[in-house]
């Protein structure tokens, strides 16, 4: 190694002391070289006091030729010539070597929940429920950088070696499942959708979040890239949000779930203000009160009540009953009964999609008031040829959207006991209401020939309206063709 390196051998200070007749002088160098501090204490017994030239004699002795601060020089002889004492004055000082930085890890992703706006219940403060940070990726996303440890920079004794720099220290990396290093290893990409979870120097991306207990103010709102499992309840005020599904062992509270796969739960008390939203299939024992929007069947053991439902696929209540609230299904409805003894308003409509009865409603609320503000309007200050032809743009899409067809598509009702007086019906584009309670097991689809339902035995929803109707259909034409 060269000469004029620093090798450090110490971790004391080094003291250096000079007696003479007149004084002591004691040069304090500090365990790394980069300071010297000094004193003087002049004697009683006579003597001369420290010279210039005697100090700097003393100085090349102890090879101390780096970073004298002239200022202290000076003090220090000032305080020589008249005789006073002087403790820890700094008379030298180097460069201090700084040490590198050590490598780290930045995370390129950022927690979902952080730009959700407040619930309306916060009025505008921190939310609470914010407790976890939830990382999610895609596949290939970018989850982190890894950044190198700093070289450092080299300092200098007062001797004039120079203090090598000492490096940080590197990462100690450990790849989890999902995660896989670039080539260049310095980033690090995700291998299936999912959560960022950091460990100590392990970093993963996983796609099943399970909290043990409830969710509460310990555990927080959720938003997952992946599948979600409950242990316990979700308490009122809640949010849980998961890519791929969602099982809850307890029941629900006044909260709001959204899944972009299929949901399990116990049961459910919305209290009118809880949602549900499922692009999979839903199950659970009872559902009170709560709004529901889902893309698969929705399968419920115990019973519905006052439930809005917007379903894709069918409704079936296994053991009990729907009551209350409004449910359609696009591909049929099965109950135990619907409907009930109190005549509590209950509307069930079978074969439409929510989709295009919320877009029906919404284009004749547009003709209606289409034709209110050209009624209202003064004489020629409308052009009765551009109302008509507004007119007959929407009417044309009310048409387009009253013609599309669905394979799924079933009008029709099972109830297998009690079908309650007063529950509105509605089978495709066929309404009416219950006017006398009728036993089960039954089916309802819409009798094309001679209006109105029509009430059969009951077949199972995979058995569809429109086969059964067009039996009819053909048995009328033969008996027509007979006669």
């Amino acid at each position: 190694m060269a000469e004029n390196t620093f090798i450090k051998a110490t971790e004391k200070e080094t003291s250096l002391e000079i007696k003479r007749y007149g004084y002591l002088l004691e040069f304090l160098v500090s365990a790394d070289c980069v300071e010297c501090h000094c004193s003087y204490t002049p004697t009683t017994t006579g003597g001369t006091p420290l010279t210039e030239i005697e100090l700097q004699g003393f100085l090349a002795q102890f090879k101390i030729t780096t970073g004298l601060i002239p200022e202290a020089t000076a003090a220090l002889l000032n305080a020589a010539a008249s005789g006073r004492a002087l403790t820890g004055l700094l008379l030298a000082h180097g460069e201090a070597m700084v040490p590198g930085n050590d490598g780290y890890i930045a995370l390129a992703v950022n927690d979902d929940l952080e730009g959700e706006p407040p619930s309306d219940d916060d009025g505008g403060t921190v939310d609470l429920r914010h407790v976890q940070s939830f990382l999610n990726v895609e596949a290939d996303d970018l989850v982190a950088t890894i950044h190198l440890p700093g070289e450092g920079l080299a300092g200098m004794t007062i001797y004039g070696k120079v203090i090598p720099p000492q490096g940080g220290t590197p990462v100690k990396l450990l790849l989890g499942q999902n995660i896989r290093l670039s080539e260049d290893g310095a980033t690090i990409y995700a291998e299936a959708m999912g959560r960022v979870y950091c460990r100590g120097n392990e970093i993963s991306v996983e796609d099943l979040y399970v909290i043990s207990g409830d969710v509460d103010f310990k555990v927080g709102n959720i938003t997952f890239k992946g599948f979600v499992e409950v242990k316990g309840d979700v308490l009122d005020g809640f949010t849980i949000k998961a890519t791929k599904g969602i099982k809850i062992h307890g029941n629900i509270g006044v909260c709001t779930i959204e899944s972009g796969g299929d949901i399990f739960f116990s049961g459910m008390n919305g209290q009118g203000k809880a949602k549900i939203k499922c692009a999979g299939s839903l199950g659970a024992n009872f559902i009170y009160e709560t709004a529901i929007e889902c893309s698969g069947n929705i399968s419920v053991e115990v019973e519905v009540r006052n439930c809005q439902i917007r379903c894709l696929g069918a409704v079936y209540i296994n053991k009990g009953g729907l009551a209350g609230g409004e449910c359609i299904a696009l591909a049929g409805i099965e109950s135990g009964s619907i409907g009930n003894v109190s005549s509590l308003r209950t509307r069930v409509i079978a074969g439409v999609n929510y989709n295009d009865l919320e877009e029906l409603n919404q284009l004749f609320n547009e003709l209606k008031q289409l034709i209110a503000d050209f009624s209202a309007a003064p004489k020629g200050e409308t052009d009765p040829q551009q109302f008509a032809k507004n007119r007959t743009l929407i009417t044309e899409r009310i048409q387009e959207v009253r013609t599309r067809t669905y394979e799924i598509c079933n009008p029709k009702i099972n109830v297998r006991k009690n079908l309650y007086e007063g529950v509105n019906i509605t089978l495709g584009m066929l309404s009416d209401n219950i006017r006398e309670e009728r036993k089960g097991p039954l089916s309802m689809i819409e009798n094309t020939i001679d209006g109105g339902f029509r009430f059969l035995g009951m077949t199972a929803l995979s058995f569809k309206a429109q086969a059964i109707e067009k039996t009819f259909i053909q048995a009328k034409l033969l008996e027509q063709h007979k006669d």
